[in-house]
C-alpha cells in the first residue's frame, strides 16, 4: 500500500462482508466519496464485500474481526489508519464501532448506527449492545443515524448525546423506472435476508387470507429462516404460490417481475428493499415500523399497515392492486422520493459535511 498524503482520506470499518444493508451501505459510500476526490479504504472481514470493493477498484484491506481476529483487530486498525494517513475513521455497525475505539487512532473517529442486530439479540446481549453504545457515544466525534428513528432510539433508550448525532439517511443508485399506469396481474415481491425480524413469514400468512387468495409471491433473499418457510408455506396451503428464488443480484429484474412490493419487517432500522423497489416505479407496502414510514412517506409514495398484521397486509394490497388511479401515482411518485431525498448522492455529500464537521478546526 503506497500512502499518498491527503486531507480527503477515510479509513471505513465494517465487520460484515454478506450482501446486507450495512455492506451495501458501505460499498455505495466508498464510491461516492471516490467520485469526490476523497480516498477511502476498507477495512472488512474476507468475504463477498472484499471482491466487490476489487471489482470496482476500491482500496480494501482485508482483516478478522471476531473470534481469533478479535483481540488483534484494533492494534492492526491503529496501524492501518497510520499507515493510510486517515483524516477520518468511520465505524459502521456496532462490532467495528468497538473495534475502532479500542484501536484509539489519532484520526477522529466517526461511527453510523445501522442497529440491525439489535432487535433480534437475546435480552443480556441487548444488555451488552447498550453498554457498548454508550462507550461509542463517549468516543465517537460525530456518530450518524441512518434515519430518524434510528436517531431516537439512540437519544431515548440509550441516552446517546443528541448534539453529536447526525441522521444521514441511507441512499441508493436508484434503478431504470419502469412507468406502470396499473398492475398487469397479482404478482407480489419480497426481496430481503431471511431472518424472523424481516417478517417473510408474515407475507406468507398474508397469501392465506380471502384478501390474499389470489395474489402469488416471490421471495428473494437467503438466510437462516428458509426451510422454516418452506415449511410455513406447505402447512398453511399456500406452497404452490409462493416462489423462492435465492440470492438475487439483478434487484431491476426482479422487481420486473412484480406488480407489488412488500417489505413486511417486525423491525427495520431503514429499509433499502423499500429505497430498491420505490426507485424502479414499482409500489409498496410495508410496516410501519423503523425507518420505513419515512421513506415511504404515506400515503403519498408507498402505503404501509400494522406490523405482523397479514390480513392488513393482505387487504391494503389488493385494494391498491384494485384501484388503477391510485397504483399509477405511486408508480410516479416512488421514483420521484427517491431521487430526491434517499439517493446515494445526497447520501454521500451528507457524510462529507460530517466529515467536515470532524477535521475543521475551530
Amino acid at each position: 500500500m503506497a500512502p499518498v498524503h491527503s486531507s480527503s482520506r477515510v479509513l471505513m470499518v465494517i465487520a460484515d462482508s454478506s450482501r446486507s444493508g450495512g455492506p451495501e451501505h458501505v460499498l455505495t459510500l466508498a464510491q461516492e466519496l471516490t467520485a469526490a476526490d476523497w480516498v477511502p479504504l476498507v477495512a472488512c472481514p474476507p468475504g463477498e464485500l472484499v471482491d466487490r470493493c476489487r471489482d470496482l477498484g476500491l482500496a480494501v484491506s482485508p482483516m478478522l474481526m471476531n473470534g481469533r481476529g478479535w483481540a488483534s483487530a484494533p492494534s492492526q486498525l491503529r496501524q492501518l489508519a497510520r499507515r493510510w494517513h486517515a483524516s477520518v475513521v468511520h465505524s459502521h455497525g456496532l462490532r467495528a464501532g468497538a473495534l475502532l475505539r479500542r484501536a484509539r487512532p489519532a484520526a477522529p473517529q466517526v461511527h453510523t448506527h445501522h442497529l440491525d442486530g439489535w432487535f433480534t439479540a437475546s435480552p443480556l446481549r441487548v444488555v451488552i449492545h447498550r453498554r457498548e453504545l454508550r462507550a461509542l457515544d463517549r468516543a465517537a466525534q460525530l456518530q450518524i443515524a441512518v434515519s430518524n428513528s434510528v436517531a431516537e432510539f439512540l437519544t431515548d433508550q440509550v441516552g446517546v448525546d443528541s448534539r453529536r448525532l447526525r441522521v444521514v439517511p441511507n441512499g441508493i443508485q436508484p434503478l431504470p423506472p419502469l412507468v406502470r399506469t396499473a398492475a398487469a396481474g397479482r404478482r407480489v415481491g419480497v426481496l430481503a435476508r431471511l431472518t424472523q425480524s424481516k417478517g417473510v413469514d408474515i407475507a406468507i400468512l398474508a397469501l392465506a387470507t380471502p384478501a390474499g387468495k389470489s395474489m402469488t409471491l416471490n421471495v428473494g433473499g437467503t438466510g437462516p429462516e428458509l426451510a422454516a418457510l418452506v415449511d410455513l408455506a406447505f402447512t398453511t396451503g399456500v406452497a404452490d404460490r409462493v416462489n423462492f428464488v435465492g440470492e438475487v443480484i439483478d434487484r431491476e429484474q426482479f422487481f420486473a417481475g412484480c406488480d407489488l412490493a412488500w417489505v413486511p419487517s417486525r423491525a427495520e432500522p431503514f429499509g433499502l428493499t423499500a429505497c430498491e423497489a420505490m426507485s424502479s416505479g414499482l409500489p409498496v407496502v410495508a410496516s410501519r415500523v423503523g425507518g420505513l414510514p419515512e421513506i415511504l412517506d404515506p400515503p403519498l409514495a408507498g402505503l404501509v399497515v400494522g406490523a405482523a398484521n397479514p390480513a392488513a397486509l393482505a387487504s391494503v394490497s389488493a385494494g391498491l392492486l384494485d384501484d388503477q388511479g391510485r397504483y399509477a401515482a405511486l408508480s410516479a411518485a416512488g421514483p420521484d422520493r427517491i431521487r430526491r431525498r434517499f439517493s446515494a448522492a445526497r447520501m454521500g455529500a451528507l457524510t462529507r459535511g460530517v466529515y467536515r464537521e470532524v477535521t475543521t478546526p475551530y
